[in-house]
């Protein structure tokens, strides 16, 4: 069996503690300590669970304890040579008990038949010099028969006495029964304890890679990584190195995401296991690679093989069945069927694989399929099409790819990607290849793969243009407008906006489009609207999909400025819309668009109706709205994860106003939650990637800055935004501008200024008609006006609007102004928690303390507290700001620092924050 997967461990160099193992390095070493325990201690487990990092551990833990065990390590090839580990711990022994480095091999010692009588002379002559020894012995399972028959009695006559071997041992299908017989006569006799190395669990995977990475996982990695590596630690880290090296593992705000989980990992090809696999030798090593490929294929898989590596299915099946023996594989429920123990080992062994051998099995896999030799899923097949590419026919194989690829474009953006550009290179068709271009830019664009998106685009614009409909045609300069936005390149969308829309193929009507989408993405919305108005004529007067998408824009652009009727009529009916018959892909597009406008307004609840009313599944929402959704609606951990992947690889950068959207919900989160470094950065780092509706920060900015005492700033951040929405003409977002800036009015003592923005509040919310304009007009009246109908008024249609976040500051917002009974804190707070709102949280129990309600569960209150501050220090507030935030002084700071650091023993702000980051955080 494979036993590694990795190099050996430096046996002189202090182990770095195991993951997941510290009960059984404990009771381990325990074992090895104590005189009543057994004399032989056997480490067991499969390929990567570990083992010889525990007896590393241990090593190092007994060494700590004042011992100083013997060590050795068992090669493979010693299995062959008589006496060799006897030998060995001979001389080890004797240059132990004469207190130098004598090193014996067998040449240098007593004939080999005296080994057995010479290592158990030593161990007793050692005991003279010592209380106590423990033998540590790695890779036991290759023992030679020979030293394991002078050993095993050996164990017997040791019992009770001072000396104890600690083995690390694999699980051998092979001669398993022989050794199961032999261990349950040791066990029996008290002479021998087993301990197997269980599976890691998932947060102890998680807490792995956080160790190496210094971020946290998200559960979809945990999930893929638990699937392919079977909680095999060193597999584990394997993954990690192979899916950094195709780039498929981005970091972000401390956590880390796998972008593509079907895109193999590129594991190195000089990996521990696969040397191991190389150097058995014999048919063993071809056919293994083959079976990486092949072995999907069930029942036909042998005979594939031996046309693979050219030799007869028996010597196959023999070489199967080796591979099956050292632990590689597993005989399937059917006979003949194999499979690989361990999945991750299947893109290892597939890496190695040259060009031409990949293509060839490929070839053969592909073949047999379509014979009818053999059966395997699309995906298999494609896959295989892929890679066999003009090794089989052309012409078939880009048709089944072209069809595979659309079927996938909405469910499987990475393969229906990979499928249709590999179609693409196949097809010499000139109309095919324009259809199969628009085809994979069309997939690009749905799946937010802006790069690839804008280069198919292109080329259908540049080379094939005479080729398409003039409907696909205007597809295509749409997707490539997006994907220019999307791939942040301003220049190209300025010079569309400053002529060259002019020069767009086909019709006047997409020329009017393009331009004004192109614009909005310029965040130039007055322009936009003005040249839709002006050349309505013209492109209502187009084909169908010109018109219907013209009014889709119409639609949105009309509201974000204030005229939202175009857009209460069109979510009142969806269907009322050209191209709703045209195809699924139309209809979820018309009804993610309106549900992302409508989220922008604070809408959820009717783009939630919406959705369930047309049954839109919720794998067809973009990550950018999910991430909306979830925030929206209270499920704050899932939103924060989403929102890290696309904040991380760009998938949030394209759709308007997707981008700003998930910097505004994630900042809120992360503010909320105490994490106010991060959130800042967010808001800063969509300033400069796609700066477009920008006053939709503003509030959760202000809020950032008066958390840390500076509400001057605070004030002039909602200002800016303000002038912002003004000079564009954008209404959006107003109603919570018009409030924030009451409420900082208020505070500062200017009651008429005040007032003013209540006027303000009402003109938009009778502009707009949404709840959220309403309830802004309710609380600033209450406030202001300190009308405590209206604030009841606002309390109940917060509840109804489902928002939790929002219900939680409403209720906060009429208690703190004196107009709503102070019991009502105790919902906020539950609900604060239920968000683990921490920040929140505290702000509220110094509202609460100050109106005389009993904050409830000290001991979790203090737990927050102090989880609170640590998340703080991390963020790298000094202690002014600790205690701005906190509401206490500088002195307080300090006292509670100094309980923190006393009660977790981190003796430094470095040291908590490290504990944070690695999420090794003792709460």
């Amino acid at each position: 069996m494979i036993d590694h997967w990795r190099s050996a461990p430096d046996t002189a160099r202090p182990a770095e503690a195991p993951v997941g193992r510290d009960d059984v390095v404990a009771s381990v070493v325990d074992i090895a300590v104590s005189p009543e325990s057994a004399p032989l201690v056997l480490i067991t487990g499969p390929i990567g669970m570990g083992r010889s990092t525990v007896l590393a551990a241990v090593r190092d833990e007994l060494a700590a304890r004042g011992f100083t065990p013997l060590s050795l390590r068992v090669a493979r090839n010693e299995r062959d040579r008589p006496y060799s580990l006897a030998s060995r711990l001979s001389a080890e022994l004797a240059a132990l008990h004469q207190g130098g480095d004598v090193r014996r091999t067998a040449k240098d010692t007593a004939p080999l038949a005296e080994a057995g009588r010479q290592v158990a002379a030593e161990l007793r002559s050692a005991l003279t010099a010592s209380d106590k020894i423990t033998v540590l012995i790695d890779d036991a399972h290759w023992t030679d028969p020979a030293s394991r028959a002078v050993l095993l009695p050996l164990a017997r006559t040791l019992a009770g006495g001072t000396v104890t071997f600690v083995c690390t041992v694999r699980p051998s299908p092979a001669d398993a029964a022989g050794d199961r017989a032999t261990l349950e006569q040791l066990q029996a006799a008290s002479l021998a304890e087993v301990v197997p190395l269980r599976p890691l669990r998932e947060p102890e995977i998680s807490a792995l890679i956080a160790r190496r990475l210094q971020a946290r996982p998200t559960a979809a990695l945990l999930s893929y990584l638990q699937r392919e590596c079977r909680g095999r630690p060193a597999a584990v880290l394997a993954a990690v190195v192979g899916h950094q090296r195709t780039g498929g593992l981005y970091v972000y705000d401390r956590h880390v995401y796998l972008t593509s989980p079907d895109r193999p990992p590129e594991l190195p090809i000089d990996l521990p296991p696969i040397e191991y696999l190389r150097r058995l030798g014999g048919l063993v090593w071809p056919v293994a690679k083959a079976a990486a490929v092949l072995l999907p294929l069930g029942g036909a898989a042998t005979g594939l093989i031996s046309e693979a590596v050219g030799r007869g299915e028996d010597e196959v099946r023999g070489a199967l069945s080796t591979l099956c023996a050292e632990g590689v594989l597993r005989q399937g429920p059917e006979k003949g069927h194999w499979r690989f123990r361990l999945p991750l080992l299947t893109s290892a062994l597939t890496g190695c694989l040259g060009p031409y051998e990949r293509r060839r099995l490929a070839q053969l896999a592909v073949t047999a399929i379509w014979a009818g030799d053999a059966r395997a899923d699309d995906r298999y097949l494609a896959e295989q099409l892929v890679t066999a590419g003009r090794f089989v026919d052309s012409r078939r194989a880009s048709g089944e790819l072209l069809a595979h690829g659309t079927a996938a474009m909405l469910d499987d953006g990475y393969s229906a990607e990979r499928w249709l550009r590999a179609a693409i290179e196949l097809i010499t068709e000139p109309q095919q290849r324009a259809w199969a271009l628009a085809t994979h830019a069309t997939t690009c664009h749905v799946h937010l793969r802006y790069a690839e998106a804008v280069d198919s685009a292109f080329r259908v614009l540049s080379e094939h243009a005479h080729l398409v409909s003039s409907e696909a045609l205007f597809e295509m300069e749409m997707v490539y407008t997006v994907a220019l936005a999307g791939t942040l390149n301003t220049a190209a969308l300025t010079e569309i906006c400053d002529g060259g829309w002019r020069s767009l193929p086909v019709g006047e009507g997409h020329r009017i489009l393009v331009r004004c989408v192109a614009l909005c993405h310029l965040d130039r919305w007055r322009e936009a609207d003005e040249h839709l108005v002006s050349q309505r004529h013209v492109w209502r007067r187009d084909n169908d999909v010109v018109a219907a998408l013209g009014l889709l824009i119409s639609e949105c652009v009309d509201a974000y400025l204030g005229r939202t009727k175009p857009l209460d009529q069109a979510v009142a009916d969806p269907p009322e819309w050209a191209l709703w018959t045209l195809g699924t892909r139309h209809r979820f597009e018309r009804l993610r668009q309106l549900a992302r406008t409508l989220m922008a307004f604070g809408e959820l609840d009717r783009a939630d109706r919406m959705l369930t009313a047309y049954e839109l599944p919720a794998q067809y929402r973009t990550v950018p709205d999910q991430v909306i959704s979830d925030s929206q609606s209270g499920h704050w951990d899932r939103a924060l994860d989403l929102a890290r992947l696309g904040l991380a690889t760009g998938f949030s950068v394209g759709e308007l106003p997707s981008h700003t959207l998930v910097s505004r919900e994630t900042s809120i989160l992360l503010g909320a939650r105490g994490r106010l470094t991060e959130a800042r950065l967010v808001i800063e780092r969509a300033r400069t990637v796609q700066p477009v509706m920008l006053h939709l920060l503003a509030v959760p900015e202000s809020l950032l800055d008066e958390a840390l005492g500076d509400t001057e700033r605070a004030g002039r951040v909602i200002a800016d935004g303000l002038a912002q929405a003004v000079e564009r003409g954008l209404v959006v977002g107003m109603d919570v501008l018009w409030l924030r800036t009451a409420e900082l009015e208020l505070a500062r003592g200017d009651r008429a200024t005040a007032q003013r923005c209540v006027t303000e509040v009402r003109r938009t919310a009778e502009l707009i008609g949404t709840g959220r304009a309403r309830l802004c007009h309710l609380l600033a009246t209450a406030m202001v006006h300190r009308d405590r109908a209206a604030a009841a008024e606002a309390v109940q249609l917060a509840r109804q609007r489902a928002q939790p976040l929002e219900l939680a500051d409403t209720i906060a917002t009429v208690v703190r102004h004196g107009v709503a009974d102070a019991e009502l804190l105790l919902e906020a707070y539950a609900v604060y928690g239920g968000l683990d709102a921490l920040l929140r949280r505290a702000q509220l129990r110094n509202l609460m303390r100050e109106r005389g309600v009993a904050v409830p569960h000290r001991g979790v209150v203090i737990a927050e507290n102090e989880r609170l501050l640590a998340i703080l220090v991390t963020e790298g507030l000094t202690n002014r700001e600790l205690s701005a935030v906190l509401g206490g002084s500088a002195k307080s700071v300090e006292s509670r620092l100094g309980r923190l650091f006393k009660r977790t023993g981190y003796r430094s702000r470095v040291e908590l924050a490290s504990a944070m980051l690695t999420h090794e955080y003792r709460a």
